[in-house]
């Protein structure tokens, strides 16, 4: 936001304004001009943020009050600014991954199961809750551990996250009836449901019957 004369005037002839409370008019256009040359592209770029972050808002509605931020608030800022930056980052740079057989098998199950899961090796894969900042993906957990998501076709996984986790996601897709049995036949379970087979007819398939409908296998 670029302060001009015009603008300036305009609020200090409207005591209702943002400028309301401030009491030289003067100081606070001088002040913001000063903060900016000595933060340049601080408070633009919280201004670019602020429609969906709140602290960036409140930041720049104080800026717009008072003519500056504090030392603390401006740090603040910066560490913020830093961090959305990061997380833009991930996203750019974050793996794309053709996992739409097992996205299919996913929205199969979740016709018959509110929290379908898929077991395959160390990897236990669930389906994210349909509200939220996540609905849609898929939360991968490997021995119980949270590890990461796939999310809108691309891997997001945390920095301890063990390595071949695309790998074996990549195997998932490319033949989840496969995967499923041989997880059922190494471990004596099913991949879907996480019960011990017992049944003859299951065991010999590895799955369960009612398990491989509702995922489509």
């Amino acid at each position: 936001m670029d302060i001009t004369t015009a603008e300036y005037i305009q609020r200090a002839r409207n005591p209702r304004g943002a400028w309301g409370k401030a009491r030289d008019w003067k100081k606070v256009y001088f002040d913001m001009k000063k903060f900016k040359e000595e933060n340049p592209g601080l408070i633009e770029a919280l201004e670019e943020i602020s429609s969906w972050n709140s602290f960036a808002a409140s930041l720049v509605q104080q800026f717009t009050q008072r003519g500056s931020l504090s030392e603390k608030q401006v740090g603040s800022a910066v560490a913020m600014l830093m961090k959305v930056a990061a997380r833009k980052a991930e996203r750019d740079n974050a793996p794309e991954l053709d996992l739409s057989n097992i996205i299919s098998m996913f929205s199969k199950a979740h016709e018959a199961i509110k929290t379908p899961k898929f077991r395959y090796e160390d990897l236990v894969i669930s389906r994210a809750p349909d509200n939220g900042a996540n609905a849609g993906a898929l939360y991968v957990k490997v021995d119980g551990e949270y590890a990461g998501k796939v999310k809108e076709g691309k891997w997001f996984g945390i920095r301890t996250a063990p390595e071949g986790i695309i790998n074996k996601l990549q195997e998932i897709a490319a033949n989840p009836l496969e995967s499923a049995v041989a997880y059922g036949r190494k471990t004596g379970n099913c991949a879907c449901c996480g019960r011990e087979l017992t049944r003859h007819d299951s065991i010999e398939r590895g799955i369960g019957p009612i398990c491989a409908e509702r995922f489509g296998l």
